[in-house]
Parts: structure tokens; C-alpha cells; sequence
């Protein structure tokens, strides 16, 4: 494999979406996401220290069309959360928030949503390998956040 000349981490994505300040809001209050930069067209949004960004919001325009489940393109991106509690938090604004979950794992500890441009995202808590290792060990399964309905 090479060790030179690859990419060594996902720097950040960027999307297209309707309404801007609506997508902001989203990403902003109900992620967790922090404002970076906003412009009349684009917005930048991170949480990590080392990185400007980790997502890019560019405003196409109200009539825009949405994504498309049935063509080449992103199909999610997820978001991983440091502890279950973590993504319980995150889970409950999400559904406070009225946001379209559209599944969960039994195999992992997630939740799959859509941001209101209809773009499909996942929280994603992965227990250290340790920790992994306890659980099967012990005939223990993975949490599981307490599902809500899915939307259609």
C-alpha cells in the first residue's frame, strides 16, 4: 500500500442547498455545527480545531431539484459522535426539531436523517475497539437509541 502521495483524512464536503440561512440553521442548531463564515450565497461550518471547515453550504435558489435517490451521487455522509450519550443528545434535537429520520442500524449504534434540503445524513457512534471487545465478550449487544418514526 502506499504511504505517500494519499489523502490522510476528509477535509471537508460541500452541498447544495435551497435556502442558505434555512440549511445554516439546521446544520448550526440542530448538529451542533459551528458558524464559521456566511456570505449572501455560502456558508462554512466546522467543529474541528484543525480544519477551517468540515462542510460548505452553497445556496442554489428556492426552485432548485432535490437529490435524486436513483442517480450517481452522494448517497449520505456521517457524522461521528465521541459517546453514546453524545449521539442521544443529538438524536433527541433532531427529533424535537421535527428533522426526517429515515432509519437506524441494528448492527450499529446511528441514526439516519435528512437535512431540509433532503440531503441523507448519519450520526454515527463507534465504540473503541476495546470497549467492542468488552461488549462481545460479555454477550452484551450494542446501545440503541430509542427509535422514532421513520418518515417517508
Amino acid at each position: 500500500m502506499a504511504t505517500s502521495g494519499v489523502p490522510t483524512k476528509l477535509g471537508h464536503v460541500a452541498l447544495r442547498v435551497r435556502d442558505i440561512d434555512r440549511a445554516v440553521a439546521f446544520y448550526r442548531d440542530v448538529l451542533g455545527v459551528q458558524l464559521r463564515a456566511q456570505h449572501p450565497s455560502v456558508a462554512f461550518l466546522g467543529n474541528r480545531e484543525d480544519a477551517s471547515h468540515e462542510i460548505a453550504l452553497f445556496a442554489l435558489g428556492p426552485e432548485a431539484p432535490g437529490p435524486e435517490a436513483q442517480r450517481v451521487g452522494m448517497y449520505h455522509m456521517a457524522w461521528e459522535m465521541a459517546s453514546f450519550a453524545d449521539l442521544q443528545q443529538l438524536h433527541q434535537r433532531l427529533v424535537s426539531s421535527g428533522a426526517r429520520i429515515v432509519g437506524y442500524s441494528d448492527r450499529q449504534c446511528n441514526v439516519m436523517f435528512l437535512d431540509p434540503d433532503g440531503n441523507e445524513l448519519e450520526a454515527i457512534w463507534e465504540p473503541p475497539h476495546a470497549e467492542l471487545e468488552r461488549l462481545r465478550a460479555s454477550g452484551t449487544p450494542l446501545p440503541q437509541l430509542e427509535r422514532a418514526p421513520l418518515s417517508s
